[in-house]
């Protein structure tokens, strides 16, 4: 039987850039590098997706990729732990020199990258020593697995989201980009909306303003269920909606808007939320925007490098409760690459972790009002050396309730 004749090589890789100079990736492996030495870790199994694309700029879209993506990272060359799949690509949008790639098996869980892992480990002389790997969100069978195959290492917490959020001056002007961006498509949309609009009009509004401010660089708008809300919509935070629901839910005299766009430069995102109304709205309306606006004053004045989380929260938390308003919510949150990345950083009542420079929030000082729903507005605001910056121009989209 003769063998089958090669197949055409029609095409070669394509190479693709960083989304940032190699330097800054460079300089992220030092980060994580240095925290490892002072934790006593000799290695790192980095398995969160951003933390991935943050330690690699890779091009594989994790939201579409089921598979898991890791970075072994040690003393030497780190090494790449991907799916077979997806491999080339990875080679292909990635400073990675070194990768193990895992193929698809398995009767439970086709994507098993733990025993290629171990096995990296064995091969690189770090079977037996302290690894670090993310407790707080490794799958108990995946951290049986571990201990399984690596029975002689110790394994420890160690997050390199922990490094990740205290954002590099790259970064800063990306977040701040996109917040200057966001801020004038926002002014624009609320100028022009009239009755009649529908959510989706307002949405479409907003993402084409985004467009022509960023052109080459515009990648995509934040299209979710809480990016615009009307009339009784405004009830329900963080619903999903269809886009029939949103083309059919239109502005009628009297109603309230909530409006919370975000659009993407290099997957930061610039954010935040202003209030509008057609016609006079309710007292209370005027009274909770008032206070909500006094809220965030606290807040930001209470921002400074030292103080821990908590002490910020209480800031602007206690005078809303103060005033008789329902905060359901914390006061801050980390918001960047892809805006959902709220878990790891954020402004709750009693948290202890301290405020560094380079953290970057989203501040969303609103209150439920029954029979209305949520009402106020937000800022991005940057922890700096002695305070804190609100990013973008405050004269563009100031915060204020909008009457129209």
């Amino acid at each position: 039987m003769n063998d089958p004749a090669p197949a055409p090589q029609l095409y070669a890789p394509v190479t693709y850039e960083l989304p940032f100079p190699r330097s800054e990736y460079e300089t992220r492996l030092k980060r994580v590098r240095a925290e490892m030495d002072q934790a006593g870790t000799d290695a790192t199994i980095v398995t969160i997706p951003r933390d991935f694309s943050w330690l690699t700029g890779t091009r594989v879209d994790y939201y579409c990729a089921e598979s898991p993506q890791w970075i072994i990272v040690w003393a030497g060359e780190p090494v790449g732990v991907v799916r077979h799949l997806e491999a080339l690509t990875h080679r292909c949008c990635s400073y990675l020199e070194r990768w193990v790639e895992f193929p698809d098996e398995g009767p439970f869980n086709p994507f098993d990258p733990v025993l290629y892992t171990a096995r990296a480990l064995e091969a690189l002389a770090l079977a037996g020593l302290r690894i670090g790997i993310y407790l707080r969100v490794t799958p108990v069978e995946e951290f049986a697995r571990f201990q399984e195959f690596l029975p002689r290492a110790r394994l420890v917490d160690f997050r390199v989201e922990r490094i990740r959020v205290r954002r590099s001056p790259a970064e800063i002007e990306c977040i701040r980009q996109a917040n200057q961006v966001n801020r004038s498509a926002l002014a624009a949309t609320i100028e022009a909306m009239d009755i009649g609009w529908s959510e989706w009009d307002l949405i479409q509004h907003l993402a084409h303003g985004h467009a022509e401010q960023l052109k080459d660089e515009y990648f995509y708008s934040a299209m979710g269920g809480t990016v615009c809300q009307v009339g009784s919509h405004m009830l329900h935070m963080h619903a999903l909606r269809t886009p029939a629901e949103r083309r059919a839910k239109r502005v009628a005299p009297g109603d309230g808007i909530w409006i919370e766009p975000g659009v993407f430069v290099k997957d930061y995102v610039g954010c935040m939320i202003r209030t509008a109304w057609f016609r006079e709205p309710p007292a209370i309306v005027r009274e909770a925007l008032d206070a909500t606006g006094e809220a965030f004053e606290r807040l930001t004045r209470a921002i400074k490098p030292g103080r821990t989380s908590g002490e910020v929260d209480a800031a602007a938390r206690r005078y809303l409760t103060d005033r008789g308003f329902d905060m359901q919510h914390r006061s801050g949150y980390m918001a960047n690459e892809k805006w959902m990345d709220g878990g790891i950083l954020s402004l709750t009542p009693g948290n202890p972790l301290v405020l560094q420079p380079g953290h970057v929030f989203h501040t969303p000082i609103h209150v439920f009002l029954p029979g209305i729903g949520y009402v106020g507005s937000s800022e991005q605001v940057l922890v700096t050396e002695n305070g804190c910056e609100v990013l973008g121009d405050p004269a563009v989209c100031p915060r204020r309730l909008y009457v129209k």
